[in-house]
């Protein structure tokens, strides 16, 4: 923040960032780790810690650059502008915005109508300089923390040098002006209308606003764009024409500007907005984005923040045409959705967390200890699983059951059913319920287990699925047997030569890879779970661990589970380091030398991810920690 007027020209450089604050995220394309993707967002980079020495232009920005024409100069301006959101985005997909130690400038500045904000704090808080450092210990490289500041330097050249095409350096041309913050906004969607409506703005944090703004010039100049310049408020601003009209983009109009300590980039109206802030009524004065930002706490390597109402408002404006002919939701779906949603990411004890906070919804259920951790086996690689699953579908069925065409389809499908008993036959009985893969070594397995809410209907559904079978399939060539396991009965059903008989239904369009030809499904249902699986192998894996070793015991996975919580509405378990070695021995002899070189030793460092969602009186969200090895 700055005590200078904030409707004047910033031109005097801010104080540098420490060196020890500035450490950058390396991008996947790179030498470096690749970055774990949260969800839809691509948030930046940090700043090299070391100071440049190459002299960069001090005068402002000139009333108006013409360059020459072509096609090929055009690259420079969108190369710049790539340059300075990969700069902080693309390299460090993970690391978005704190607040404890301030609102930044580039999020004061933000506009109030702001529906989408994603944010970089790169001076690492707190303890995150640390924590993030010891995460990347695990990738090539950077085993020796004391290099640190200087391997992610060189990672950011090397990721600048390749969006830039090889004409531009990080640390020659845009480290010595950059101060570390870096966002992008997005304001009112456009409308049907007028598609050049568009609102998007990217705010970077300036050390020396004079190079800041002599870097923007020199990229129009290579561009081959030109430019003319307004004053508004007593700020320059530079109107931007590309050499070549945009298609589908009307009257749209690119600008850049200087204000405060801050360089924004983006559409002439979105420029002008954040200059209309005064540093002082930015998004930060926004009431749902205070609620939004005080639900989360703690230092972080970042924040982003959806405005998921608006969202909704700007959509059905901008695709009337679209969104009139589909069918409506009802009412007590759309009451429930969240109006917002953030999302936060830092560094801890060897991993990336991200954290996700919404509003509470009714929708979303009661949280309770998850089952089926225990009831798989501890050979489990991939687990996806969620609770109260039965109860969910007669929900939404109930939602939907009076709008058309949704009441059609639940009547169709109830008629289509009513030889098991109709719909509700089909998934009342269905508890908390997933999907499971195995590895015994080469061997894969997998399936579906479900806790039943009542065994009974569960049996009396299997027995009628049974006896079908047993009666219909014998003309596909479908036979079914039985085997006494432990005092349950599983059943097997040989589906024979799949290949033939998918060929014969498809007439021959659909043809199966020969050792996948003769599939053995089997099926059992006992009164703490009900398994479906591919072999019996995965089934008796499944019954063994009711009593026996099972996922939930292995202490990696509880360890795991512990961060994120027993208590949930579902969870995602994927073993990466084991995922790793099963692909590693599939992989053809021609593509080995190449893995080996080029990706494992970056594959090597993940160990594994985990996720849980969970409610509150106040508010939902959840937990993603990917972990890496050698912690």
């Amino acid at each position: 923040m700055t005590d200078q007027d904030p409707t004047q020209r910033y031109e005097a450089p801010l104080p540098p960032q420490p060196a020890a604050m500035e450490p950058p995220a390396p991008e996947p394309a790179a030498m470096e780790p690749p970055a774990p993707e949260p969800a839809a967002m691509e948030p930046p980079a940090p700043p090299s810690p070391f100071e440049a020495v190459v002299a960069a232009p001090t005068a402002p920005v000139a009333v108006a650059t013409t360059a020459g024409p072509g096609r090929s100069r055009l690259r420079w301006l969108i190369a710049g502008l790539v340059t300075l959101l990969v700069v902080g985005t693309a390299a460090g997909a993970t690391f978005l915005l704190t607040r404890d130690a301030g609102d930044p400038d580039v999020l004061v500045w933000a506009p109030a109508d702001s529906i989408m904000y994603v944010e970089a704090r790169l001076d690492l808080p707190g303890d995150q300089q640390a924590e993030l450092a010891e995460v990347l210990s695990a990738f090539p490289g950077f085993d020796d923390q004391a290099a640190f500041p200087t391997k992610l330097s060189e990672a950011l050249d090397q990721l600048v040098d390749e969006a830039s095409g090889g004409e531009m350096s990080y640390t020659a041309d845009i480290e010595p002006w950059f101060g570390g913050q870096v966002s992008m906004s997005i304001g009112e969607l456009p409308t049907a209308t007028d598609p050049s409506s568009i609102r998007m703005l990217v705010l970077a944090g300036t050390k020396d606003a004079a190079r800041a703004s002599a870097w923007a010039a020199d990229l129009l100049a290579e561009s081959g764009a030109t430019s003319t310049t307004e004053d508004y408020q007593g700020t320059t601003i530079t109107v931007v024409t590309p050499p070549e009209p945009v298609i589908g983009m009307g009257s749209f109009k690119a600008a850049y500007a200087v204000v405060g300590p801050v360089l924004a980039v983006g559409d002439l109206a979105s420029v002008k907005a954040a200059i209309d802030t005064g540093g002082t009524s930015g998004l930060p004065s926004s009431a749902r984005f205070k609620e939004a930002s005080a639900s989360v706490s703690g230092d972080r390597l970042g924040f982003a923040y959806l405005d998921y109402q608006a969202l909704l408002d700007g959509f059905n404006a901008m695709v009337p045409d679209v969104a009139a002919p589909m069918p409506e939701l009802p009412s007590s779906l759309t009451e429930q959705l969240p109006a917002w949603l953030v999302e936060t990411v830092r560094a801890e004890d060897g991993a990336i967390v991200v954290d996700v906070q919404m509003p509470h919804s009714e929708l979303n259920g009661t949280p309770s200890v998850s089952r089926l951790p225990s009831l798989v086996p501890p050979s489990t690689v991939v687990l996806i699983e969620g609770h109260d699953v039965g109860a969910s579908v007669a929900k939404m069925q109930e939602m939907y059951a009076d709008i058309e065409p949704y009441r059609e389809l639940f009547d169709q499908l109830d008629e289509g059913l009513a030889l098991v008993g109709g719909f509700d036959a089909l998934t009342g009985w269905i508890g908390e319920a997933g999907i499971a893969v195995t590895r015994d070594g080469d061997t894969v397995g997998g399936g579906i287990v479900v806790v039943p809410t009542d065994p009974a209907d569960a049996d009396r559904l299997f027995t009628q699925v049974k006896g079908f079978l047993a009666l219909g399939g014998s003309q596909a060539g479908i036979t079914v047997s039985e085997e006494e396991y432990g005092g349950t009965t599983i059943t097997i059903v040989d589906l024979g030569d799949l290949g033939e008989l998918l060929g014969a239904a498809t007439g021959g369009s659909l043809d199966l890879p020969p050792d996948t030809e003769d599939v053995k499904l089997a099926f059992a249902v006992t009164d703490e779970v009900v398994v479906v699986g591919y072999g019996t192998d995965f089934v008796k894996g499944v019954l063994d661990a009711r009593t026996g070793d099972s996922l939930a015991k292995d202490p990696r996975f509880a360890a795991a589970l512990d961060r994120v919580g027993a208590t949930n509405l579902g969870l995602w378990w994927v073993d990466v380091a084991a995922l790793r070695d099963l692909i590693e021995g599939a992989l053809p002899s021609e593509a080995k030398a190449t893995y080996e070189s080029d990706v494992k030793p970056y594959l090597d460092a993940f160990d594994y991810v985990i996720s849980a969602s969970t409610a509150g009186d106040t508010y939902d969200g959840g937990s993603v920690i990917i972990h890496v090895a050698g912690d």
